[in-house]
């Protein structure tokens, strides 16, 4: 494969971005004082940075680089999975966010202790853990990997560098410097993905008008495809898969706990919304850049060299095609993207492990300082973690269907769980125990091997198999604890006045 030279100027451009990330981390340390601070910052960050943040997050590397491989490669019928998930997020306001800020919760799974009591908080907390390690060490190696084919950076040093920088301003600072470095880091991945959207229309002899015609010649839009079919990312498929996934949004720790940090029910309310309507804009745009890009090859199939494909076709467009400087911009919005999905995921982590397992299960409480001298700890051995996890991954399937099928195993029965105790004043932990070993786990596992089924679908059927399965245990099997645990203000039907 013809490789670019990374050159000086792309070099500093990075090592700039670097550098600025890690001062303002430093500008930060020593401000946190306990926990509290640390893990939520004190409950006093801006909504709109708390929105921006949340949009850097779940906007990762993985949908920076996958998101314009997909529509490449297939087409862009994903652009609607946002509009679909901005659906759900009036439902999922109403069920969780009260209950969260009634019950002051630093994890979301210590309302999943108040609602099934201590062995339900640890499972979910559990597979909530190894889901954002998985996520994590993808977020770091996929992106690498397409850097280092395309431009011949090293890609042990690429995830080196992503991994422990992260890592290190993360530790320093807690989620203030989380959110305000992804504010950054917001900014330099639109700015890229804006530059690359222009450039593409500016390279293309016909522009818009030329862009239009290859793209629904070759039939790549895809969103208006009203038909439905298993194995097909059809339009109808999105819409009705991602309505069920935007549930899921209210039980992600990563997304959560960033909300959790605004000032009040207001703020957190106005923060989702606008991190859903971004979300939106930019992954369009990013699917646009993916069928901009299969326009561009189109008319210059020469300059696309044998075996480029896949997660490396924006990188590959990006060092070829544009000049140094920009490049280097481009490929620091790149490495954002993946540094804002570390930092996160590390932070919520070093959370949940913390809140969820070592507190509770203490017998001796601990000093302010100790539990702080702990919440860092965990940061920092988290971070180094994913980033081991990073090394040692090995290629496989396109990014955006390895993330889906980790999700189908761990998120899914999770927001199964959380659906299961809002929705229902019957619904119990064995009942949802028994549902996702029984029923969710394996049914995930024969889809994603033996059935042609499109990856879309997987994370909804492990996540109706799940709520269906334990609502019927709960009928079937009596659980002496749930009839004596008190559920008012639990659930939906009995909500205490706020």
């Amino acid at each position: 494969m013809d490789q670019a030279s990374f050159g000086t100027l792309n070099a500093l451009v990075l090592v700039a971005y670097l550098l600025g990330v890690t001062v303002l981390a430093l500008a930060l340390a020593g401000r946190q004082r306990n926990t509290e601070s640390y893990f939520l910052a004190g409950r006093s960050m801006p909504w709109l940075a708390v929105a921006l943040s949340t949009v850097a997050s779940m906007l990762s590397g993985l949908t920076y680089l996958g998101a314009p491989a997909a529509a490449y490669k297939d087409n862009a019928s994903l652009m609607l999975a946002g509009p679909a998930a901005l659906l759900a997020a009036p439902l999922m306001i109403a069920l969780y966010f009260p209950i969260y800020r009634r019950l002051k919760v630093t994890t979301i799974y210590e309302y999943v202790n108040a609602r099934f009591g201590n062995r339900a908080r640890y499972a979910a907390s559990a597979l909530a853990v190894l889901q954002i390690q998985g996520w994590m060490g993808i977020a770091l190696y996929a992106p690498a990997l397409a850097l280092s084919t395309v431009t011949g950076i090293d890609l042990t040093r690429a995830i080196l560098l992503m991994g422990l920088v992260a890592t290190a301003y993360t530790c320093t600072g807690g989620l203030a410097a989380v959110i305000w470095t992804d504010v950054i880091q917001f900014v330099i991945l639109t700015t890229g993905a804006v530059v690359v959207a222009f450039s593409l229309v500016d390279r293309l002899p016909g522009g818009l008008d030329q862009f239009f015609e290859i793209v629904l010649t070759a039939d790549k839009l895809g969103v208006t495809d009203l038909r439905f079919d298993w194995a097909e990312a059809t339009g109808l498929a999105v819409v009705l898969c991602y309505l069920i996934i935007g549930f899921g949004y209210g039980n992600n720790q990563v997304v959560m706990q960033r909300l959790l940090a605004a000032r009040s029910l207001g703020e957190m309310t106005r923060a989702l919304l606008l991190d859903r309507v971004l979300e939106i804009l930019l992954a369009a745009l990013l699917y646009m850049i993916g069928l901009g890009i299969f326009a561009y090859f189109q008319v210059y199939p020469e300059n696309l060299a044998p075996g480029v494909a896949g997660d490396r076709i924006l990188p590959y467009y990006i060092v070829h095609a544009l000049p140094a400087g920009f490049s280097g911009l481009l490929i620091a919005a790149v490495f954002a993207a993946a540094m804002s999905t570390v930092d996160s995921g590390i932070h919520s982590s070093a959370t949940m492990i913390q809140v969820d397992f070592v507190t509770p299960l203490r017998k001796r409480p601990l000093t302010q300082r100790q539990s702080l001298m702990l919440a860092r700890a965990l940061t920092a051995g988290l971070g180094l973690l994913a980033t081991a996890a990073a090394l040692l991954v090995s290629e496989g399937a396109g990014i955006l269907e390895t993330m889906s099928k980790v999700g189908s195993l761990t998120a899914a029965p999770v927001t199964g769980l959380f659906l299961l105790g809002v929705l229902t004043r019957r619904g119990h932990f064995p009942a949802w125990l028994a549902a996702t070993l029984g029923i969710s786990l394996p049914l995930s596992i024969y889809v994603q091997n033996f059935v042609e089924m499109h990856w879309i679908f997987y994370t909804p059927v492990a996540l109706l198999s799940c709520l269906c399965g334990s609502w019927l245990f709960s009928l079937l099997l009596r659980s002496r604890s749930n009839r004596e645990r008190d559920v008012t203000g639990l659930t939906i039907w009995d909500r205490r006045e706020e």
